[in-house]
């Protein structure tokens, strides 16, 4: 066995959380800067948005659009931008100087165990309080994999973030880490060449692994890990934090268009004033608090939108929005306060057990996690296309096709609530007891358009039982749709339709206490 010196084990349990607070040597924990600015930002990108998603919640739940006028979705994305710029920021200090292995295995152990604790923690909690969700597997993995079920809602941009790790890995295992600044700079071609010649801006934040490289959502990345090159020449002015802030507040609330585009060159320029001027707060009740929102903004991010959920089930529509909005924003923070000392005790463990584990083993984990990461996304590319063709049919065919009465099925809208910010919730059912592994999609329609289209995704195991057929109770024939705000019942009658994969259209049962409309 190989002796493993106990003062490089110490080090490595002593060394700060790499990432947000300091970039650090893996193999000796020796830091190599720090820069507690970038701490302060991580913060301040998770408290952007929460503010964000706390305003839509209350829209959702209470009514109340106010907040979310002024932290719009601008502010949600500009959080994750710069979150992606810290991160492309750091990933091209560290690419350069790690082990390709130890750097993967890092970003794997900072990554899916605390999502895997967060989504274990509000499991429980959404079945305590009657709120049972299914886990999607494949969405666990983080692998681009397209539209998945995302337990916390928020697992989308660690899609973006684990194929950048593995294609960093990937690049350096192959030699190229020399030339990765250059491949970062084809890619931003990639992006903006198309962008500019077809006026088209690709944004989608479930793309397949063919869609990914050309999403505008990976510039704030792309241009956050050419910094450190940036820096290094000495092309990076000095008084940007002058020119980021007030980039930030026009483009929120003066330029029009796509929310990712516009927040990305603010988040940017953000980033970059904090790389030019790493000095710190001082000793103050500010900087102290930034440096615990820096330590808790990961926890925050994953545990804000379930904590959201919960609390829009929980508080009466009739509450003061006012104080729904600040509670839901004290309470985000203060689990993730809560939960921050759980992530940093399991970092720092996880850092230790890989500073000494052996390079051949960390080779194995690495090509291992990036063969399944890459299988995982191909087998998705095949299935998801299949999935589109079959919901691009399902709306072809239920505009065409009359619907018909089949004995063997069983379909049924049994409950429609409504938001209070009008959004139209219908659940039901729809199945072919003769054959039950035949999909289904779900069609509302309005005047012969189709206003909401969904397959159907959800267990309804109680159901089976209550039918005597607990052999169905584990296959989704249960739906969910959500017809936006926007359909307005005055324009027409809203009709359901079943469309199975078979090409027949079936009109469902309305439970006794259901109303489409009114």
């Amino acid at each position: 066995m190989r002796h493993i010196p106990s003062s490089r084990i110490a080090r490595a349990e002593r060394a700060p959380l790499s990432g947000a607070l300091a970039t650090q040597d893996s193999l000796s924990g020796r830091v190599l800067t720090k820069n507690v600015r970038l701490q302060y930002l991580r913060g301040a990108a998770a408290l952007a948005v929460l503010l964000f998603h706390a305003s839509g919640a209350v829209q959702r739940f209470q009514g109340s659009g106010a907040y979310l006028a002024v932290f719009s979705g601008f502010w949600g994305a500009y959080g994750v931008a710069v979150f992606f710029a810290l991160s492309g920021y750091l990933m091209g200090e560290i690419i350069q100087r790690e082990d390709p292995a130890r750097f993967l295995a890092s970003r794997i152990a900072r990554i899916y165990p605390p999502l895997l604790l967060v989504v274990g923690v509000f499991s429980i909690v959404m079945l305590c309080i009657g709120l049972p969700r299914s886990i999607d597997v494949i969405g666990l993995t983080l692998s681009p994999a397209g539209g998945r079920d995302y337990f916390l809602a928020v697992e989308w941009t660690l899609v973006y973030e684990m194929s950048y790790y593995t294609s960093l890995a990937g690049l350096a295992l192959l030699g190229l880490r020399k030339l990765a600044v250059w491949f970062a700079g084809a890619w931003i071609c990639l992006i903006i060449g198309p962008m500019r010649t077809t006026g088209v801006i690709r944004d989608s934040i479930t793309p397949l692994a063919s869609e990914l490289p050309f999403q505008v959502a990976n510039l704030p990345f792309l241009f956050g890990f050419m910094m450190p090159a940036l820096a290094r020449r000495g092309l990076l002015p000095p008084g940007l934090i002058f020119v980021a802030v007030p980039a930030a507040l026009f483009a929120a609330y003066v330029i029009p268009g796509d929310e990712r585009l516009r927040s990305a060159v603010p988040a940017i320029l953000l980033v970059a004033a904090a790389i030019r001027s790493p000095k710190a707060l001082p000793n103050t009740v500010i900087g102290r608090i930034g440096e615990k929102m820096g330590d808790a903004s990961y926890m925050l991010y994953l545990s804000h939108a379930s904590l959201l959920l919960v609390i829009g089930n929980l508080i009466p529509a009739e509450a003061p929005a006012f104080i729904v909005w600040i509670t839901s924003i004290a309470c985000a923070i203060i689990l993730a306060l809560a939960l921050a000392r759980a992530d940093i005790e399991m970092h720092r463990r996880f850092k230790a057990l890989i500073a000494v584990a052996p390079s051949r083993r960390l080779t194995a984990v690495a090509l291992g996690f990036m063969a399944s990461f890459v299988g995982v996304a191909t087998f998705s590319e095949i299935h998801v296309r299949a999935e589109r063709d079959a919901r691009d049919r399902a709306a072809e065919t239920v505009l065409v096709v009359p619907p018909i009465n089949d004995p063997t099925v069983r379909a049924e809208v049994d409950s429609v609530d409504r938001f209070p910010d009008g959004t139209l919730v219908v659940r039901g059912y729809a199945i072919d007891l003769d054959d039950p592994d035949l999909g289904a999609h779900v069609a509302i329609v309005q005047r012969g358009q189709i206003v909401a289209l969904d397959k159907t995704r959800r267990m309804r195991a109680a159901l089976a039982r209550s039918w005597s057929r607990p052999e169905i109770a584990g296959i989704r024939f249960g739906f969910v749709l959500l017809v936006p705000t926007s359909v307005d019942c005055k324009r027409g009658d809203l009709e359901v339709r079943v469309i199975l994969d078979d090409g027949r259209v079936l009109a469902p049962h309305l439970a006794p206490s259901v109303r489409l409309c009114g």
